[in-house]
């Protein structure tokens, strides 16, 4: 998307909301939105946590707001189409991301004939999308934003503030352009990623002693560190975002800020089951490597907790805070067939109430974050503002405003084949050894 291109788009959503802002075209805004999205989030593995008091941010948000459960896409489908769908508020077939990778076929580079899943399919990328995200509506209405680690933001758009798109944490840099990779917008910023980045082999021995018991690491073996590579994997991308993403929010805090995590629903694909584990290890789990991996998912759930307070300290009062995941987890097969329907939710802030929010799915993520900064629901999005987690008042004026069609404007230079990138064939191994794919 070219700049003049961009500020048409801004001008054009500028003026489809005038009717709505105009009253308060003087007002600047005060309320922000902070949005953190944890892939895969659990109830029946977080609740006993925050129960216990060894998840307090969690526990602070259920305490001080609302709570609940968070109702995914049916029949459930795959974490970059229910992520999509969250920052536009629309089914799949209105946004166009439809699976990991590209539903063209394309061709087996061995032998030209059609592509099975996962091979020779680019995986679905930025230009794909056919609606526009909640971060480009605010954009286009000046509201300032940032947007990290997000599923299928690459390559990242022109837009009011600054994206760190989710290819910033796979490797391929060699085979980069020394400039304009558009892994993050502005390009510029890919420094600080670089400077903030946290590398797997890096990872200490303390590190990992936050998710299994310690040992004396002079005694380590082949098998301990084959144990924990993959832990080391995914909990060197999310410190990265994390990092990032909390050294922006300091620096400016924006009217809507989104942070993603990533490592729940990778450690409870890669850790739920022994069955899984085994079927990635020459010799299978015995009786002590079981008993030592038991607690590896709940302490991540406890690290979450604490990359989530870091965030909730920033933010101040006047803004309103969602967490929620796409699903929930339970194990018991590969991939999809160990998602569960029911994800969560939590809301705190100055527009919501204390309370159980009932009622609720992903599509209505968006509406929300529209209705907490005074904007309606366009008439073309599916979903609608959480009713049960917002004051009255506010759910009241949302529910007169039903004017606006659409924040849509004519997405030209946008396609349906996604764009190819150094990381491809990295990113198709990830989703392989979570089961998504053979």
């Amino acid at each position: 998307m070219t700049r003049p291109r961009f500020a048409a788009i801004a001008l054009t959503l500028l003026a489809a909301a005038a009717v709505w802002i105009g009253a308060r075209a003087s007002e600047k805004p005060k309320t922000r939105v902070l949005v953190v999205g944890i892939d895969a989030g659990e109830w029946d593995v977080l609740g006993p946590l925050i129960d216990s008091g060894k998840c307090p941010n969690f526990a602070r948000m259920r305490a001080q707001g609302s709570a609940g459960k968070l109702r995914s896409l049916l029949p459930l489908t795959r974490s970059p189409v229910i992520w999509t769908s969250i920052a536009t508020g629309k089914v799949p077939e209105k946004h166009g991301v439809l699976d990991f990778f590209s539903r063209n076929p394309g061709r087996d580079p061995e032998t030209g004939d059609p592509a099975p899943e996962g091979r020779g399919r680019p995986p679905q990328t930025s230009n794909t999308w056919k609606a526009r995200p909640v971060w480009q509506i605010l954009s286009g209405l000046g509201r300032t934003v940032g947007v990290i680690g997000w599923w299928c933001t690459w390559p990242a758009e022109p837009t009011n503030g600054v994206i760190v798109t989710d290819y910033v944490e796979y490797s391929g840099r060699s085979e980069w352009p020394a400039v304009g990779s558009r892994r993050t917008y502005p390009d510029s910023l890919f420094a600080l990623v670089e400077r903030l980045r946290v590398k797997p082999e890096n990872v200490s021995w303390a590190e990992i002693f936050q998710f299994v018991p310690p040992f004396d690491t002079t005694k380590a073996v082949v098998r301990q560190e084959t144990l924990t590579q993959s832990l080391r994997t995914v909990y060197a991308a999310d410190l990265t975002f994390h990092r990032v993403g909390l050294a922006l929010y300091r620096r400016n805090h924006a009217d809507f800020f989104g942070q993603y995590y990533r490592g729940v629903d990778e450690m409870c694909h890669l850790y739920w089951d022994a069955d899984v584990i085994n079927s990635h290890l020459d010799d299978p789990l015995n009786k002590e490597e079981r008993a030592w991996l038991r607690s590896i998912i709940p302490n991540y759930y406890i690290f979450t907790d604490r990359l989530l307070g870091e965030f909730l300290r920033e933010a101040d009062k006047n803004t309103d805070v969602i967490v929620c995941s796409d699903h929930g987890f339970g194990g018991g097969g590969e991939g999809v067939r160990a998602h569960k329907p029911d994800g969560i939710i939590f809301m705190t802030g100055p527009h919501v109430v204390k309370g159980t929010i009932t009622g609720a799915n992903v599509l209505d993520i968006t509406p929300t974050i529209l209705a907490m900064l005074g904007l309606p629901t366009a008439r073309d999005m599916d979903g609608r503002p959480i009713a049960t987690g917002l004051k009255p008042a506010l759910v009241k004026r949302m529910e007169r405003e039903t004017r606006l069609q659409t924040y849509e404007t004519a997405r030209t230079g946008q396609s349906e084949e996604p764009l190819r990138s150094p990381v491809d064939q990295e990113l198709r191994e990830r989703l392989r050894s979570l089961g998504y794919i053979q």
